[in-house]
């Protein structure tokens, strides 16, 4: 063959190795500030990458050993079927897989930490609040991840918004991973001090007339980042800084302090919980609303920064409080929406594919378990097991209010890889409450779930 024809060749295939190529590497914090992933508000990448990263752990080999299963749609993780090769193909379709995180405009990821949808839930109809994405790529027959990725989709305004930009697509390096979760080790402010190193835009952040005045010619301070031990040097091998630049005019970080929280009475009902509410923004004449949909309920707060509220409202999930003018015109701000999980993850029936979940429907204390398709005997397995509910986790296994057999929970539908059996208990959730799986009645649980907190 000529080296015309070698020539031709090569121009045909050189589209699909760049398809296929595998997205480049980013390996300290201090690649990410070079790129735009995430930097400026309202978009939440560098927010998600930081939540992500310290709920994995780096082994001395590289691995990453996830503390989530994606395929179970923890905090909202879904199949991504990579059609358009942003990432490279997979070498086993029936093994591995993608699953992709951070839609902020779903029910399924309320689970994640209320700082990761903060910038989301300030800025109601912003086109760039819900772009950026983390992208794992899940390894066959064991629970490590194979790759981790960051991506965003194309404007709103493009034709392609609902793909993602394979320009503006990283891989994550486990040295990238260690590094995010070693600058914050210990440390009170670790999000601010990851955010500064990694370049985000802090006076992007906005908030309203009643928080933060852009106009305002107040000097920009700066202060000393402390840990637990009080201040440190850091060396430059580290990217860690010493300093962090905020910006102290008017009330800013002020009202990003405010938090605002639907959290359980003792008999299943919500309340209400506000914290930090800045004397500037008291002065207004303000109240928390609890809302969902078609109800809502007010309480004013008077002088008070901080209190809590119990309301005669059965805990839901998706209730979620505001904080607004007396005469209701205007929010100041919105919480995060109530999780009927409590933002909590299945813990895993020891020795076999399925787990176990607590959470909530009209504040009952309710039981939700996984089963992996392929324990398709899980019926004869566990004919003789059956789920307790207690209201204090300190109680002996003995000590339950109520219980139900596991054979007997009502199927309630299935993903790619899970069928998921609920059962709802005549127990009222409250603080402390827990589920525990037992495969007989020996009284030695094989999985319970994180006490409900308070």
């Amino acid at each position: 063959m000529g080296r015309e024809g070698l020539l031709l060749i090569f121009l045909l295939l050189l589209p699909l190795a760049l398809v296929w190529a595998d997205p480049p590497t980013l390996n300290s914090i201090s690649d990410l500030s070079n790129i735009e992933f995430g930097h400026r508000f309202p978009r939440h990448g560098l927010y998600l990458l930081y939540f992500i990263a310290h709920n994995l752990v780096v082994d001395n080999n590289d691995a990453l050993v996830p503390m989530f299963i994606p395929d179970r749609g923890d905090w909202g993780f879904h199949f991504f079927s990579n059609f358009e090769c942003v990432f490279p193909p997979l070498q086993d379709q029936n093994l591995q897989a993608y699953y992709a995180v951070g839609n902020l405009n779903t029910p399924t990821q309320y689970g994640l930490a209320p700082y990761v949808s903060q910038s989301y839930r300030y800025t109601p109809g912003n086109v760039e609040r819900n772009r950026d994405r983390v992208v794992v790529r899940t390894s066959p027959n064991s629970p490590l991840l194979e790759a981790l990725y960051i991506t965003q989709h194309y404007p709103l305004n493009d034709p392609r918004s609902n793909q993602y930009d394979p320009a503006n697509t990283w891989r994550i390096s486990p040295a990238l991973l260690r590094e995010i979760r070693s600058v914050s080790a210990n440390r009170m402010d670790g999000l601010a001090v990851f955010l500064y190193i990694a370049g985000y835009d802090v006076d992007s952040r906005s908030f309203n007339q009643f928080c933060y005045c852009s106009s305002s010619s107040t000097p920009i301070k700066t202060h000393q980042v402390e840990d637990a031990a009080g201040p440190r040097a850091h060396n430059e091998s580290t990217a860690v800084k010493n300093r962090v630049t905020v910006s102290e005019n008017n009330n800013h970080l002020e009202c990003y302090a405010i938090v605002l929280q639907v959290k359980s009475t003792d008999n299943g009902y919500a309340r209400i919980r506000w914290s930090n509410v800045p004397d500037s923004v008291l002065d207004l004449g303000v109240k928390v609303t609890l809302y969902n949909d078609d109800m809502w309920l007010a309480h004013s707060i008077g002088k008070s920064s901080y209190g809590t509220f119990d309301t005669n409202q059965y805990l839901n999930h998706g209730l979620s409080v505001s904080l607004q003018h007396m005469d209701d015109t205007y929010v100041i701000m919105s919480g995060p929406k109530f999780d009927d999980t409590d933002r909590k993850h299945p813990v895993d029936i020891q020795n076999y594919d399925a787990s176990l979940q607590l959470y909530t429907i009209n504040g009952y204390a309710c039981a939700r378990l996984f089963i992996k398709k392929t324990f398709t005997d899980w019926k004869v397995k566990f004919c003789n097991s059956w789920v307790g509910f207690y209201s204090n986790h300190n109680s002996v296994s003995s000590g339950y209010d109520t219980f139900y057999w596991s054979v007997y929970f009502n199927y309630q539908g299935e993903s790619e890889k899970y069928d998921t059996y609920t059962y709802m208990s005549t127990m009222s959730i409250r603080p402390g409450a827990q589920a525990r799986f037992f495969l007989n009645k020996d009284y030695d649980p094989s999985a319970q779930t994180i006490p409900w907190e308070r």
